[in-house]
């Protein structure tokens, strides 16, 4: 990340580090805030994805872990270790805060033995990050879409994944769609801003959105992106943030040995995306709010998507030639972003009936529509299969069996827990 972005998010999140004195405090905040459907709905799925592809895990490593609020998911999964990471100090400081008020409890908790640390730095997408010794799974939650600040930083940051994660191991967390950011702000009326009782979302881009470096400021009432009130401007913009491709996100991923599940035979978890993800690679969220929400907090959610990988090395290189060493030619790449902007530029207006609301070139900019369509979006399909196998992406059976037993699907009920998101 560029040293600009650096502070712009390292000082959003530090100033909302430490907004509540104890747990119980925060729950209780949670509780009484709007956006308790969409925190609750968030934290389920973080929930499950961590009990599916980390359960009964020696070793767990939470790439920009926040402020430790998956604590509980953890002991829930009987994970043994885990070491969060944050580009944010204050919220390291209350990561610690947390785990020595869950430690101070445990006596409580029959069976919890989980050891956590964690540290605060802004190198995981600038440098080498080699830890002492690898995890059987990594985490990023709501926070890879930083990294797409640069081809440079996504790849540098991939690699950091991959180095410190085991083979056969798990790498998942969850990301705002690009594409569905764009279409929300698009069919607002009013570019680059799409404001909402629950969202706004104002592009920062100027002309066609890029593969990488597509900023856009997001704010989701009463959560951690959401601005702090100031007191010369009312409300301080929300988090800076980056437009995320899916593509992109899976091509880079697999050139790093990274390779996508389609199929993660978890019923429960299925019933949180979209129908059409069924067996794709990315997931798209379904939310099912209560009708007295308002409906856009059910937007605001439904722009989220998760993922999941395998680390597999033996496929880490693409072939010479191939559609995602084509990845590499940014000039492409962005052509490609073009074409698949305008292509759902026209379907925007086909359904809406006029362009009102932005001009030539802001229309442009929009990706896709909502959940519609194929997942081969973002800019340009021909990086779909990075490996040049047809199956790179495809293939949900594991090449190597884990180093850990991942657990088998069985029904839970929803994690009442809150957290980032």
């Amino acid at each position: 990340m560029d040293a600009e972005a650096l502070r712009k998010t390292r000082e959003h999140y530090n100033s909302h580090a430490n907004l509540h004195e104890d747990r119980e405090q925060a729950l209780e905040a949670r509780r009484q805030g709007k956006a308790l459907p969409l925190k609750s709905f968030h934290n389920a799925i973080k929930g499950k994805m961590i009990s599916r592809f980390a359960g009964h895990a020696e070793k767990l490593l939470d790439l920009a872990c926040g402020r430790g609020g998956d604590i509980f998911k953890w002991a829930k999964a009987k994970i043994g270790y885990v070491k969060g990471i944050d580009l944010s100090p204050g919220e390291i400081r209350e990561a610690q805060r947390r785990f020595e008020e869950f430690s101070s409890k445990r006596k409580k908790r029959a069976g919890s033995a989980l050891r956590a640390e964690f540290v605060d730095s802004d190198q995981l997408g600038a440098s080498e990050w080699r830890e002492p010794w690898q995890y059987d799974a990594i985490t990023c939650m709501f926070a890879i879409h930083y990294f797409f600040v640069s081809q440079a930083a996504l790849h540098r940051f991939m690699e950091n994944v991959s180095i410190n994660l085991k083979e056969g191991g798990y790498f998942f967390g969850t990301f705002p769609s690009g594409k569905r950011v764009q279409e929300v702000i698009h069919r607002g009326g009013k570019w680059p801003l799409f404001k909402a009782p629950m969202l706004e979302l104002k592009a920062l881009w100027k002309g066609d959105a890029s593969t990488f470096g597509s900023a856009y400021n997001c704010a989701i009432g009463d959560t951690v992106t959401a601005g702090k009130p100031t007191s010369c401007q009312g409300q301080a913009e929300g988090s800076y943030e980056y437009l995320v491709f899916n593509s992109t996100l899976l091509g880079v991923a697999a050139e790093h040995g990274l390779h996508a599940l389609t199929e993660w035979d978890d019923p429960e978890l299925d019933e949180c995306f979209d129908e059409a993800d069924r067996r794709k690679a990315v997931k798209h969220f379904h939310p099912n709010f209560p009708a007295t929400s308002d409906s856009s907090l059910s937007k605001a959610s439904s722009l989220f998507a998760a993922f999941a990988f395998q680390k597999r090395s033996a496929d880490k290189q693409p072939p010479a030639g191939s559609a995602a060493a084509k990845r590499s030619q940014p000039g492409e790449q962005v052509s490609a972003a073009q074409q698949d902007a305008k292509r759902a530029r026209t379907e925007t207006q086909q359904q809406n009936g006029s362009s009102a609301g932005a001009t030539p070139s802001q229309q442009d900019t929009l990706e896709g529509s909502s959940g519609a369509v194929e997942q081969t979006e973002q800019p340009g399909a021909d990086v779909t299969q990075p490996a040049g196998n047809e199956q790179a992406h495809a293939e949900p059976v594991p090449a190597q069996a884990p180093l850990y037993k991942r657990p088998k699907a069985r029904a839970r009920p929803a994690n009442p827990e809150g957290g980032k998101g």
